[in-house]
């Protein structure tokens, strides 16, 4: 996966990050929240684990 690509995920992952706690605040509902959360994690932790692939295989 290209460093652009990466960097691109990462981003969107922190964003929907930021978006569940803002839904949190806003809201007061954390279950609601939690999916974007979640998703956010998700992303970040795929490159996460894409790198340390890469980093094993050389």
């Amino acid at each position: 996966m290209r460093k652009q690509t990466e960097y691109l995920i990462i981003g969107i992952g922190i964003a929907s990050i930021l978006a569940g706690i803002y839904g949190a605040v806003r809201t007061g509902e954390l279950i609601d929240s939690l999916s974007g959360v979640l998703i956010g994690v998700a992303l970040i932790g795929t490159i996460i684990i894409e790198r340390n692939k890469k980093s094993k295989s050389k």
